[in-house]
C-alpha cells in the first residue's frame, strides 16, 4: 500500500496569498508589523516627554544667557598660574566665569580648589578644550553668553620657544586669531590680552616703559608681537574694547596659600624665575640678580 502522506520536519513558513496574479500580504504579519510601528512610536514620545520634562531641558544653563547685573568672563588658561589667580580675583568680585584650557601646562588642581571655593550654580565651569581646534573654539562660543575674554593661554618659555619655534606660532599666534573670530562672530567687545615684556627683546635704555620699541629676539616673543598686531589692527576697525598686558618677570601666589605656581617637572630646564630664587636659596646657584619683577596678585587687586 502506497503512502503518499509526507512528515513535515519543520512548519510550513508564511506564504502570502496570490490572487489572480497579484501577492497579497498575510492580514496576521501585516497586523503584527503595525503593532510593532506602533510601539515604537509610543516609546519614542515617552522618551520626548521625559526629556522635556528634566530640568536640564527645560532650564538653560546660566553660561548661555545673558544675566542683566551679571558679567561672564571667558578665562582662557584658566588652569595656569597667572590665569588661576585671574579667576580666582573676578570670582571673589562677583563675576561668572568660564575656563577653557587643555590642561598640556595647566593644573587640574587649581581648577578645584576653585570650585570648591565656588560651589554655587552659575559661577564657574570648566570646559576641557584645546584653541587650536577651530570647531571647539566656535562651539564654545555658540553655547556660552561671553561678556569678555582674558587670553592667558599659551605656551611660555623662552627656551623652548628656540627649539619648537612652529609649536610657539600655532599656540599663541593662530589660537589668539581663532579667538578673536569667534570673538567677531559672537559679538563679544571686551578683550585682554597676556602678553610678555619678551616683545622687547634686549632694549637699549632702562628701564622699559610703554614707549621703548618692540624688538623680540625669539621665537616666543615674536608670537607674542604677532599676536599683539593682530589684535590692535583688528581693533581699529571694530567697537572691541582691547588691553594688552607685558609682564617682567612673574613671580607671587595668593597670600591665603590657595594657589600657587605648580611648573612641570620636565620644563625646569627652561627656567623660571621661582624656580631660580628656590635654587639660590638652597645654595644650587651662587646667586641672582634680578632688575625688574611683577607680583601680579597685587596687581589684580
Amino acid at each position: 500500500m502506497l503512502n503518499f502522506s509526507r512528515a513535515r520536519s519543520q512548519p510550513r513558513a508564511a506564504r502570502s496569498m496570490s490572487l489572480g496574479g497579484m501577492d497579497y500580504v498575510d492580514p496576521k504579519k501585516k497586523g503584527n508589523l503595525l503593532g510593532k510601528v506602533f510601539l515604537v512610536a509610543a516609546l519614542t514620545a515617552l522618551c520626548i516627554l521625559v526629556i522635556k520634562r528634566s530640568p536640564s531641558f527645560t532650564t538653560p544653563s546660566p553660561f548661555s544667557v545673558h544675566e542683566p547685573g551679571v558679567t561672564h568672563v571667558l578665562v582662557t588658561g584658566g588652569a595656569g598660574y597667572i590665569g588661576s589667580h585671574a579667576t580666582l580675583r573676578l570670582l571673589k568680585e562677583s563675576y561668572r566665569v568660564t575656563i577653557v584650557d587643555n590642561l598640556s601646562r595647566g593644573n587640574l588642581g587649581a581648577v578645584r580648589v576653585l570650585q570648591s571655593l565656588f560651589p554655587q550654580p552659575g559661577r564657574l565651569q570648566f570646559i576641557h578644550a584645546d584653541l587650536g581646534d577651530a570647531k571647539s573654539v566656535d562651539k564654545i562660543f555658540s553655547e556660552n553668553k561671553f561678556d569678555a575674554v582674558m587670553h592667558f593661554a599659551a605656551v611660555a618659555y623662552v627656551g623652548e620657544s628656540t627649539l619648537y619655534p612652529l609649536k610657539y606660532y600655532h599656540n599663541i599666534t593662530s589660537n589668539t586669531l581663532l579667538v578673536l573670530e569667534s570673538m567677531a562672530k559672537y559679538n563679544v567687545k571686551t578683550f585682554i590680552y597676556s602678553s610678555t615684556c619678551a616683545t622687547y627683546g634686549e632694549p637699549e635704555k632702562m628701564p622699559i616703559t610703554e614707549e621703548t620699541e618692540q624688538k623680540p629676539i625669539n621665537p616666543y616673543g615674536k608670537a607674542k608681537k604677532m599676536a599683539e598686531d593682530i589684535i590692535l589692527d583688528f581693533s581699529k576697525n571694530s567697537k572691541m574694547a582691547v588691553m594688552i598686558l607685558r609682564y617682567f618677570n612673574v613671580i607671587g601666589s595668593d597670600p591665603e596659600g590657595r594657589l600657587g605656581e605648580a611648573p612641570r617637572p620636565e620644563l625646569r630646564e627652561h627656567g623660571r624665575i621661582s624656580g631660580a630664587c628656590f635654587d639660590a636659596a638652597r645654595g644650587i646657584m651662587p646667586g641672582l640678580k634680578v632688575y625688574q619683577y611683577f607680583h601680579f596678585y597685587f596687581w589684580l587687586k
